[in-house]
């Protein structure tokens, strides 16, 4: 098997079997991957203990600007330069120190343990709100009624969102993940002039919600431009719900499809954590790092990437590494072994205690509800193969029993 293998058009829904044959031929491997009719070559890092060392490296740079001007050498055509959607802002996800310690700083606060335990209540009345409106005679595409909505209203609710405009919302974060040049370039645009405006009633009314909090540290301490704050909140949407829908809908399809074990997580909820947890392992809600690049020649498990190139982190294929688990092919809710789901070091994801919490309720909620729900088919499951979120099903058809 070629490294091409990776993101190539039958990869989604083949991804462990690839890696695991990629595994076994090396760290490192060399790839592409596809933007609208172009390619981008990658490195992509493909073992345990590699990809743990090269989620901390310094030498793998995350700026903005340094990349968008790898991305524009490889897309520029007869001059033209790429239109790069929002994603490519200087948010926390493409920033290094001492920018990236600064917009942490103004953000951590809001997403302590505590904080998180706050919401604890309005998460589980959303999630009731959203089973009691789930029909019982036909199966239910559980991504489209629970997995997608109860993230995205978690983060419009913390942000200020009012509901009339939450489905929109959904439209173009569709659009962006898809990363066809075209739809997500209006989406981006449209996005991008929504959170204008989102700032701006903030200013004029503030509230007690997230951004409201935002703009008055932002203008009180000058310590965030107004760029810096639409990139955050463009992050906040896009990564602040995508993978939590990523994740409920990967456990809601793996801790189905055994009833004694669906059965037990309905009626023993201290099971919960540990379910996720290892879900997040078993079929990572990431597939992929967002993109590094390096900034000098860097030897990785004996290959040495030149200075200039974008790297890419498997986390589904470093959290399946046969050398770092035992039976790394099965789903063991008891397993105590961290994992690299959410990353590690100062690009930890920030949101991992809420996107955790909101799926321990929404599973635990389902289990118990409907003990007897049954996959429909898992035959036909389709992932999606958007450019950030690489790794949730399209459809989840359940028979609630």
């Amino acid at each position: 098997m070629t490294a091409n293998a990776f993101f190539s058009p039958r990869y989604w829904d083949n991804a462990h079997e690839v890696a695991a044959a990629l595994r076994e031929q090396g760290a490192v491997h060399r790839a592409t991957i596809p933007r609208g009719e172009q390619e981008i070559p990658v490195w992509v890092v493909a073992r345990y203990d590699e990809a743990r060392a090269a989620l901390t490296d310094p030498r793998l740079s995350k700026d903005v600007d340094g990349l968008i001007a790898i991305l524009d050498r490889h897309l520029t055509v007869n001059g033209q330069k790429p239109t790069h959607s929002s994603m490519f802002s200087p948010h926390m996800i493409f920033s290094d120190p001492p920018r990236h310690t600064r917009l942490k700083d103004l953000l951590v606060k809001h997403f302590t343990r505590s904080r998180v335990e706050d919401l604890k209540p309005r998460v589980e009345q959303m999630t009731a709100e959203l089973l009691d409106d789930l029909p019982r005679e036909r199966a239910v595409d559980l991504i489209t009624d629970v997995a997608f909505p109860l993230p995205l209203f978690v983060i419009c609710e913390l942000i200020g969102v009012p509901e009339r405009k939450r489905g929109m919302l959904r439209a173009w974060t569709y659009a962006l993940m898809e990363d066809l040049p075209a739809r997500a370039g209006e989406a981006s645009k449209n996005m991008q002039d929504y959170l204008l405006e989102l700032i701006e009633t903030a200013r004029d009314h503030p509230g007690d919600d997230l951004l409201s909090a935002l703009v008055r540290e932002a203008e009180n301490e000058d310590s965030l431009s107004l760029e810096e704050l639409v990139g955050t909140l463009f992050l906040l949407f896009v990564a602040g719900h995508e993978t939590t829908t990523a994740l409920i809908g990967n456990g809601i399809r793996w801790l189905m499809d055994d009833p004694q074990r669906w059965r037990e997580l309905g009626q023993h909820p201290e099971l919960l954590p540990g379910a996720v947890k290892e879900i997040s392992r078993f079929d990572a809600a990431v597939a992929t790092t967002t993109h590094r690049f390096t900034t000098s020649p860097v030897t990785i498990g004996g290959t040495t990437i030149p200075a200039g190139e974008i790297v890419l982190i498997s986390l589904l294929s470093a959290n399946r590494d046969e050398r770092r688990y035992d039976r790394a092919d099965q789903l063991d809710i008891r397993r105590t072994e961290s994992n690299l789901a959410f990353g590690r070091g100062i690009h930890y994801c920030l949101g991992a205690q809420l996107g955790t919490m909101e799926a321990e309720i929404a599973i635990g909620a389902l289990a118990r509800r409907f003990p007897d729900a049954r996959l429909v088919d898992t035959t036909d499951l389709r992932r999606r193969q958007p450019a950030m979120i690489p790794n949730s099903y399209v459809d989840l058809l359940v028979n609630l029993g």
